[in-house]
């Protein structure tokens, strides 16, 4: 079978969810003898590249002048670039990620003779995330009305596409790479560490109430240190520097991005993940630090709460609706519980087998039955 998996931005170049997300399914399904294309779009001259991965086809983004100021951008432009390329692929399954290449491929999949998938690891919500102009609602709209096939990546997300768009979808979490995260050093006798991983720019992401709860946690845990992982807000990290004194200010890790290969070993090293985000669809980073044996801690919110237990993670209550919680007694109560947690003998093997859940082993299959029935459809 050949799938064509396409978003506009790609990993590692881009570093969120989506990106991951495609990076680890093109890898599962080209070592089980699919021919599998990745099409997105980087910096640079276009590139057709061919890994374990598949081949991988990446075209100079779409940027014109003016373009802000009609609320557009490169992965609005990017759906003339899949309707380009798709023209000159052979494929029987396209699996697209966001809504604009999503439209692009079913707008030719009558045309061109193959199925679509449309996955939503998120979805904007008609008036309040999506633009008038463009249309993105309507965009949306037209996307699952003519998809062969709608996945949303939890229950939360899988109800708000009920509920705004009136469409059914089948709930499939991301996939991840057991494997890359669970082998490597592991944790080491020496200072507790927290990890924070992610894009920290985004308030929702909730780094203003990780640093408002840090001290209070270390006021119990003196010696505990905060590793920040990913990009951060400048202006927030300083302004939090200048308010602490110089002894917990040290304690306080900027890692910046780093490098994709720096994550398992933070994993690892981590003796506790804290993710206190709102609407978070479901939540890469923690399945991530299962599988380095890692518990986490993070908001009673979004679509993370399916995949939590208690034996593997705490949740705690935001205390609102809005775009960020600042809770941060809550935070840091449940940040001790999570601490306790991990300090427990039998946690990290919890976690590994709990990692397992959302492995290829166990998402795969349901995605390749999921291809065979909507490409015999089409």
């Amino acid at each position: 079978m050949r799938i064509v998996f396409t978003h506009p931005y790609c990993w590692p170049f881009v570093r969120r969810g989506n990106e991951r997300n495609i990076h680890v399914m093109a890898g599962y399904f080209t070592k089980r003898g699919y021919q599998v294309t990745t099409l997105s779009s980087r910096p640079g001259a276009r590139s057709v590249d061919t890994d374990d991965r598949g081949t991988h086809i990446c075209a100079r983004p779409i940027s014109i002048p003016g373009m802000s100021f009609l609320n557009l951008n490169t992965a609005h432009t990017f759906f003339i670039t899949a309707l380009n390329e798709l023209r000159q692929l052979d494929c029987d399954i396209v699996h697209s990620l966001l809504f604009t290449d999503a439209l692009a491929a079913t707008t030719l999949a009558r045309r061109r003779r193959f199925a679509t998938v449309f996955q939503m690891n998120g979805v904007a919500i008609p008036g309040l995330s999506c633009h008038r102009f463009p249309p993105e609602a309507a965009m949306y709209r037209r996307v699952m009305r003519r998809a062969d096939a709608l996945i949303s990546c939890s229950e939360y997300i899988r109800s708000l596409v009920q509920e705004h768009y009136g469409m059914d979808s089948i709930v499939i979490p991301p996939m991840v790479d057991v494997g890359e995260f669970a082998s490597g050093p592991g944790r080491q006798a020496g200072r507790l560490n927290l990890l924070a991983a992610g894009d920290f720019t985004l308030a929702r992401k909730g780094l203003r109430v990780l640093l408002d709860a840090f001290p209070l946690v270390k006021s119990e845990i003196p010696e505990l240190i905060l590793n920040l992982s990913g990009r951060m807000p400048e202006a927030l990290l300083s302004g939090y520097c200048r308010s602490q004194p110089e002894a917990l200010r040290k304690d306080v890790r900027i890692l910046g991005l780093g490098k994709p290969s720096d994550l398992p070993g933070l994993y690892q090293e981590a003796t506790v993940l804290v993710l206190p985000s709102m609407g978070e669809p479901s939540g890469t980073v923690l399945m991530e630090a299962w599988a380095a044996g890692t518990p986490i801690v993070t908001t009673d919110h979004g679509g993370v709460p399916e995949f939590v237990n208690p034996q593997v993670g705490v949740l705690f209550d935001p205390m609102t609706q809005g775009t960020e919680t600042r809770n941060r007694e809550g935070l840091a109560e449940a940040i001790l519980k999570a601490i306790t947690l991990a300090q427990r003998p039998e946690t990290a093997a919890a976690c590994r087998a709990h990692a397992h859940e959302f492995s290829g082993a166990k998402i795969g299959p349901r995605l390749g039955a999921l291809y065979d029935r909507v490409s015999r459809r089409a």
